[in-house]
């Protein structure tokens, strides 16, 4: 977020470059929550097919953080407050779509059929379905 902010506030550079990654352990081990060690415990026994997608994603979050520090490092010790701008412009839609795949494999993704396919499928209207709507996930996903 303060990067997001830096193009206003340059001043904020001293605070963005003393940032470092942490991982899941060491943040909540340093959190005021009251179950950390309850849930460093669960992490150490999460299933490898949601833990380490969720490591690889919050491992592109850091380095895109970092690399962007050290741009906009550049930018700024340079005066160019366009080239700064077109940094941060790039960075937030990547951070963001970095940031919304986190949620996902934290909160579980799954595809769904919208219910007006359903209603469709079964009002015999197959002029209204595309190929999606008859995939054997959207089967799947009326019996599921």
């Amino acid at each position: 977020m303060l990067l997001d902010m830096l193009p206003m506030m340059p001043d904020c550079l001293e605070d963005i470059c003393q940032w470092r990654p942490k991982s899941y352990q060491e943040h909540f081990r340093d959190s005021v929550f009251t179950e950390k060690d309850l849930a460093i415990e669960a992490y150490a026994h999460s299933p490898d097919e949601y833990r380490l997608p969720f490591e690889q994603t919050v491992a592109q979050m850091d380095d895109l953080v970092l690399q962007t520090t050290r741009r906009v490092e550049k930018e700024i010790d340079q005066n160019n407050g366009e080239g700064l701008q077109k940094i941060i412009d790039a960075y937030s839609p990547r951070m963001i779509a970095l940031i919304e795949k986190c949620g996902a494999i934290i909160n579980g993704a799954k595809h769904m059929t919208h219910q007006d396919s359903i209603d469709d499928y079964f009002d015999g209207d197959e002029d209204k379905l595309d190929g999606e709507d008859l995939a054997q996930s959207a089967i799947d996903d009326l019996f599921g």
